[in-house]
């Protein structure tokens, strides 16, 4: 029993070695592959997780072998006991020596085995090298370390971007890896997933991989560009050693924000650099820094075009380079002692938004367009400047044209273009008036009123007609005077706020003056002192317009400062125009705009008109007039005033209408005759009540008739009825205005000029002169 115990034993020796062996054998075979992969994981950080895997798997077989190393030494041990034990029964010992040798046979084959698979996986980390070392020297820029890993028959396909084509190793070389270092200037790649290598036979592999290149063009930094490229790459072992043969390219570009999770878009990231340089302009405007310093963006050559109403110590115009543009900077840091502004965009609801800028980038270059919609400037004029003492508002629509300069490597201004408006800066300090109110001249027009003809008198949108008899009075002197000059004055305003008790946005002021004197101290009077008012019209006002009555400051001729508000003023109302017929005092008034409608202009309708009196109608205007209310009409180049208490008489059935349908119908002329006095007509007209143009209608008040024409000094009106011209009618002429103050009756009247031609009217002029006479009572009312 004892010896077969021995044999057992020794049995049992010889297969732990051999499991043993067996155990070497595995972590050898491991221990070689992460060896492989360890070297092919210097070379592509990429395949780090897989490095990772294996690096656990052979720290576990190098446990394992450690178990197995001491198992080994205490067998030996055990072996050389059993030898000691065995010396005394050769043939034993030649048994286990024969199982011994068998078992290191087995070892030797495992070993080669092993050396077998591991320089096949060496081959393919290698070919994987190689693809790696030349994506690595396209990112170098440097074909020496590109063209080392092409064999000689290298061939290449490029599809899509960039430089598509096909490439020998020379072509390659000089044109496509030539092309890709001159054009970019930064260069980085990374492959998307791990490359896959396929072994196509002993010395040949197949490498597919996508991988990425973040590229910034030379002539276009700014500009990065992202080459998603899918790649099938040859590798062929020559002569022992791995070359790329073969490559197809397939590339497309995509922004770096779909590649790179929360990167910002390349857009987004110059749009700032854009913006944060026009604000350190408008900083710099405000700080009064030096020209050099607000112009530090401008390009050598840039524009600066400044439009619209500037203070008067600045000049709208032009400024072509970069001294011109610095020449304007200085005024403007001379002209104002202290500025602050804001830059906005106002949506319609008036939401304010940031600024917005347009980018475009390309590898041609890169240019942009930042628009302010309302870039708010408050400057307050320095001592000794034009306009001083005066606080001027401008808000200013601002587009300013950037170019991407690459070699100072920053954005540059080449056009600025200003559209500023002058406002009053209560519209923007509504509750913190600054100063005193000031009301700075914009502009004035003069006439001289002989108190027997009146006048007409017009400044910008506003008309304003003296009646004839009209006087100026003063009622501090008791001086009245009957030739006197009379001006209509526009004003800009500062330190002007909302009336009291409203929320109604200041717009702008106008004035009377009498001989250059604003003050409550003159009136307009007739002959017994009695109010004389003159008539106002404004053009481009709207139902939302209503105005306030100002007085009680000074006036220099060119500043109007101090006063306050007195009353509200009541105006009539028209589509596009209201009209005033109270005022007869030379005081200020300034328009107001409110939220909401004032007043209610008259409603447009439609009635039927005929012919009448031989004239054929081409157009009629009608409106619905409450004659309690009145109510302005305009049409064509007719304006006309319906006084609040018109109402319509009927002389045949002595009936009142205090609602009625009010039309201005235009004729034709062709078959109308010259006029008594020999003039052509120009333009024939009539006023209808309900369709009707007829004497048998009266106006319990007279229409105010403004005709506007494009010369009126030597027009004359008519009254046309059944027998033709009837009598000539008193009208008023300005400058491109004739006006009536008498009409009162629905008939027709004819406006004619000088004929071209003259033709001999002695005649018919002294018949006409006779008729005139007798048929003026009933037609115009004096």
């Amino acid at each position: 029993m004892k010896g077969i115990s021995n044999i057992i034993f020794a049995v049992v020796v010889v297969i732990l070695l051999i499991v043993a062996a067996i155990g070497f054998y595995e972590y050898s075979t491991i221990s070689g592959k992460y060896s492989a992969l360890q070297s092919s994981y210097s070379s592509l950080s990429s395949l780090s997780s897989s490095y990772m895997n294996l690096s656990n798997q052979y720290m576990s077989l190098q446990s394992k072998y450690s178990q197995l190393s001491k198992n080994y030494t205490a067998l030996e041990a055990m072996y050389n006991t059993l030898l000691t034990y065995l010396k005394g029964n050769e043939s034993l010992l030649s048994m286990y020596q024969t199982l011994y040798m068998e078992a290191e046979h087995n070892i030797s084959e495992l070993e080669a085995q092993l050396q077998a698979a591991k320089t096949t996986s060496g081959k393919e980390g290698a070919a994987l090298d190689v693809v790696m070392l030349f994506y690595d020297g396209i990112a170098i820029e440097n074909p020496n370390d590109v063209t080392p890993f092409l064999a000689p028959n290298f061939t290449a396909t490029i599809e899509g971007v960039p430089f598509p084509g096909t490439y020998s190793l020379s072509s390659f070389n000089s044109t496509w890896l030539s092309d890709f270092f001159s054009t970019y200037e930064t260069v980085y790649f990374y492959t998307t997933a791990l490359p896959t290598v396929t072994a196509l036979g002993n010395n040949t592999y197949e490498i597919t991989d996508v991988v990425q290149y973040f590229v910034a063009p030379t002539n276009d930094p700014v500009y990065l560009q992202v080459f998603n490229a899918s790649n099938t790459i040859i590798v062929q072992y020559i002569h022992g050693v791995p070359y790329i043969t073969s490559l197809m390219w397939k590339g497309n570009e995509v922004p770096p924000s779909t590649v790179i999770a929360g990167y910002p878009s390349q857009h987004m990231l110059q749009s700032n650099q854009v913006l944060e340089e026009y604000l350190y302009e408008i900083n710099a405007l405000g700080a009064e820094f030096p020209p050099n310093v607000i112009a530090t963006y401008f390009s050598p050559s840039a524009t600066l075009i400044i439009n619209g109403t500037l203070p008067p110590g600045l000049k709208a115009g032009t400024y072509q380079g970069l001294s011109n543009i610095e020449n304007f900077f200085s005024t403007w840091d001379s002209y104002f002692i202290f500025v602050l502004e804001y830059l906005q965009n106002l949506l319609p609801n008036g939401t304010a938004v940031p600024p917005t800028v347009q980018i475009n980038l390309s590898p041609s270059g890169a240019n942009a367009t930042l628009t302010v919609n309302d870039t708010v400037i408050f400057g307050f004029v320095n001592q000794g400047q034009p306009g001083f003492p005066a606080i001027y508002d401008m808000h200013a629509i601002v587009t300013t044209y950037f170019v991407y300069n690459s070699t100072s490597s920053m954005w540059q201004i080449v056009k600025q273009v200003w559209n500023v408006q002058m406002v009053p800066i209560a519209s923007d300090t509504i509750y913190y008036p600054l100063g005193p109110a000031t009301f700075i001249v914009n502009s004035e027009s003069t006439v001289t009123v002989n108190a027997t003809k009146g006048a007409v008198i017009a400044d910008g949108n506003i008309i304003v007609t003296i009646e004839p008899g009209t006087y100026a009075y003063n009622t501090m002197t008791n001086q009245t005077l009957s030739l006197y000059n009379f001006s209509v004055i526009t004003f800009s305003m500062e330190g002007v706020y909302a009336p009291p008790n409203t929320s109604y946005t200041p717009l702008y002021a106008f004035a009377f003056a009498i001989n250059g004197q604003i003050t409550p101290a003159w009136e307009l009077v007739t002959a017994t002192k009695s109010p004389s008012p003159a008539i106002t019209i404004v053009l481009g006002a709207t139902d939302t317009w209503t105005s306030w009555t100002w007085f009680g400051g000074t006036f220099n001729g060119t500043v109007y400062m101090g006063g306050s508000y007195k009353f509200a003023d009541h105006w009539i109302y028209g589509d596009g125009v209201i009209a005033n017929i109270q005022f007869f005092k030379p005081v200020i008034w300034i328009f107001e705009a409110s939220q909401t409608p004032v007043g209610q202009p008259p409603m447009p309708t439609s009635v039927s008109v005929s012919p009448v009196y031989g004239m054929n109608p081409v157009v009629a205007y009608t409106y619905q007039i409450n004659g309690t209310e009145g109510g302005v009409v305009f049409a064509g180049n007719i304006i006309t005033i319906i006084k609040p208490g018109s109402y319509i008489v009927n002389t045949t059935s002595n009936a009142t209408l205090k609602t009625y349908n009010f039309s201005i119908i235009y004729y034709q002329l062709n078959n109308l005759p010259n006029a008594p006095n020999g003039q052509t007509p120009i333009l024939g007209f009539a006023y209808a009540i309900n369709g009707q143009v007829t004497t048998k209608l009266y106006s319990t008040q007279p229409w105010i008739t403004v005709v506007i024409t494009s010369d009126s000094q030597s027009t004359t009106m008519w009254t046309w009825l059944s027998s033709g011209y009837v009598f000539k009618d008193p009208i008023i002429i300005g400058n491109g205005i004739v006006v009536n103050l008498t009409f009162f009756r629905p008939v027709p009247w004819i406006l004619t000029m000088p004929a071209i031609t003259s033709t001999s009217t002695t005649t018919s002029t002294t018949t006409s002169s006779s008729t005139t006479t007798s048929s003026t009572i009933g037609y115009w009312g004096q």
